[in-house]
């Protein structure tokens, strides 16, 4: 290390090898070298007879700031931009990134939630022993994206419908679920195909409202509570036997609930190529006393 008694302000100067430098730092000898080539950090001193690179022990500070503004996610020509700033740009410009990655944050947190739920319904579709058994479920309140519907009944695939909610949510920046929702009034019917959608709904995490521009389409939540729910993959005449099933269980135990019925289904595969299957939940909500 060579020394200096010259002061700057009330610092006393030492100054470094590229080597100390690179201890002191964490960064290798060719990282410092190549901040060096590309005039981002370089030496205060380079010796004319050896070529030997010489920094401050000030300099430290400033590649401290080159580090952060990295860990930032930063390109090197980017942190090159930020160092010429003065103070009152630099503070608007890390307030900028401060909001940016609270945006991140947040989309993060949306993701989390969305893989949460998706874990939970396989779960509850593949990992439980009660399928196509009526069990009750307690559940909180989820947020949905609803489309209102007529004349679709649970046998026809609504591309167009899933389609403009896909639309709604990918214009606010919302993550689109692959779990797909109806809602339908609650009664005997002596045939599936008599049964027709009020509307159809996907999750969505977003906590605020939107400005939708399609009228048809609303943000509003499925309520919290007790649910009768019944499980079951969609096959044959499952759908028809776990429906009766929940009527029977209803008319059995005389329990008093919503007269809607929600059905959620889920794509068990996710190769187009491959033939569709639907593991498919029945719930309905337990009035409360």
């Amino acid at each position: 290390m060579r020394h200096s008694n010259k002061r700057s302000g009330y610092v006393k100067v030492h100054y470094l090898t590229i080597g100390e430098v690179a201890k002191l730092s964490n960064l290798s000898i060719q990282t410092l070298r190549y901040y060096d080539r590309i005039d981002l950090f370089k030496p205060i001193e380079i010796d004319p007879k050896n070529k030997y690179r010489y920094y401050q022990n000030t300099q430290l500070y400033y590649l401290d700031i080159i580090k952060s503004l990295k860990y930032l996610g930063l390109s090197l020509e980017d942190v090159k931009s930020v160092l010429t700033l003065k103070p009152e740009e630099l503070v608007t410009y890390l307030a900028d990134q401060e909001n940016r990655i609270d945006q991140e944050f947040q989309r993060l947190l949306e993701t989390k939630e969305v893989l949460q739920r998706k874990k939970e319904q396989i779960q509850t579709f593949v990992l439980e022993s009660n399928k196509m058994t009526v069990s009750i479920k307690k559940m909180p309140v989820q947020k949905i994206v609803k489309i209102k519907t007529s004349n679709i009944s649970v046998h026809d695939i609504p591309n167009k419908e899933y389609g403009l909610i896909s639309k709604v949510l990918e214009d606010e920046g919302s993550v689109f679920d692959t779990l797909y929702g109806g809602a339908y009034c609650l009664r005997r019917y002596s045939s599936m195909d008599d049964i027709n959608y009020d509307y159809l709904f996907t999750h969505t995490v977003k906590d605020s409202k939107p400005n939708l521009n399609f009228e048809e389409v609303e943000i509003t939540s499925l309520p919290a509570g007790n649910y009768l729910s019944i499980t079951f993959a969609l096959m044959d005449d499952a759908y028809e036997v776990c429906y009766n099933e929940l009527m029977d269980y209803l008319e059995q135990h005389h329990i008093n609930v919503v007269p809607i019925v929600y059905d959620i289904w889920m794509p068990i595969n996710s190769t187009a190529s491959k033939e569709d299957e639907f593991l498919v939940e029945l719930k309905i909500q337990i009035q409360a006393t």
